[in-house]
């Protein structure tokens, strides 16, 4: 009988039986506390600091995914973490490189698809009062700022509960990252707001600074300059691709398949209502990274047939293990091939001779 067990029929545990649990449950809270750490920093590495400054950031991002992911686990992490925070380095410097910026075909490609009329437009003369925050507002807003967090989130939670899934999801995140930052450096595009200050189109507000301009005056530009945006990187939409490339990795289990489904589609309606992008740009960016999928899919199978990458048993746990994720988060950071339900893992049997 388990100490667990034992205490809630009121039986007498082993001391250090529960000194044992506490141990366990203390160590899966402080690796639980820096992998949310660490997708924090992530999502503030594009700020715009001193070298000091985004150094110290950096550093601390790759001690707390030691911490989080253990030694074993660190040297894949190592390079997603780094090829993340060269691409939010690279992100702003991409609108430096003197193309030109294009203003009018992005419109053009929406009034073509939609029959004329442009989504941001539509909506917002419908939904939007100036500087109101109203429903639609605040949950467009939370989406749009979820895309900072969220795709690194799901990271750590593929590689917990199933490594050959989060190998295909890695490699796809960095070749999506890169092809949307390569696009935006040779064709820089406006975004509908900027365009419509412009003249190219009819006027549309970009609703974040609007708000966030009456709540508190500055906390639009101060937030601005912490992501690091890119103010002519319309086209692709990597707040749109990123996501969808979410939906794609989660569609694999039952139980949350639609969730991602829902929240690709929520950020595509977000950033058109936002006038953050067109239409276009975020159904461009859902091309790119289902291709970036497709490819980086066949490319590991490849690799597999010919013996040169080691595989992983998908099978081990992965739908037992999102169950686990769901009813305790300290279970996110177990083992994949630890993670059961309701029951201990024997040891395996030693080989016979």
């Amino acid at each position: 009988m388990s100490s667990v067990t034992a205490v809630f029929r009121g039986g007498s545990p082993d001391l250090r039986q529960v000194v044992a649990y506490a141990r366990a449950g203390l160590n899966a809270a402080c690796r639980v506390a820096a992998a949310a750490i660490a997708v924090w920093l992530l999502a503030h590495v594009r700020s715009g600091s001193d070298p000091q400054v985004y150094a110290l950031t950096t550093g601390t991002a790759l001690l707390a995914a030691y911490v989080a992911l253990g030694g074993t686990s660190f040297r894949v992490w190592a390079l997603y973490l780094i090829g993340f925070i060269l691409f939010a380095k690279l992100r702003g410097w991409a609108d430096g490189v003197g193309a030109p910026v294009q203003f009018d075909y992005a419109a053009t490609m929406e009034e073509t698809l939609f029959l004329g009329v442009l989504p941001s437009v539509w909506l917002q003369e419908r939904l939007y009062s100036f500087a109101r925050l109203g429903p639609v507002e605040a949950y467009t807003i939370g989406v749009y700022l979820s895309y900072f967090f969220a795709p690194h989130a799901v990271a750590f939670a593929l590689w917990r509960f199933d490594r050959e899934r989060f190998k295909t999801y890695a490699f796809s995140f960095m070749a999506t990252l890169y092809i949307g930052l390569l696009t935006c450096a040779v064709l820089p595009t406006a975004p509908p707001w900027m365009a419509a200050q412009m003249g190219y189109i009819r006027h549309v507000y970009q609703v974040l600074p609007d708000i966030a301009g009456e709540v508190t005056p500055g906390t639009y530009h101060a937030a601005y300059e912490l992501a690091g945006a890119n103010n002519v990187a319309a086209m692709p939409s990597l707040h749109a691709a990123i996501p969808f490339l979410m939906a794609i990795a989660l569609w694999k289990y039952r139980g949350l398949r639609w969730l991602g489904a829902a929240y690709a589609a929520s950020m595509l309606f977000s950033i058109v209502y936002l006038g953050e992008h067109y239409a276009v740009d975020g159904l461009v960016g859902w091309a790119i990274a289902g291709a970036a999928w497709a490819g980086v899919t066949a490319l590991l199978k490849e690799l597999r047939s010919r013996g040169m990458l080691a595989g992983e048993d998908e099978t081990s746990g992965a739908a037992l293990a999102l169950r686990a994720f769901v009813r305790s988060p300290a279970g996110m950071l177990a083992r994949p091939r630890d993670v059961r339900v309701g029951r201990d893992v024997p040891p395996a049997p030693p080989p016979k001779n």
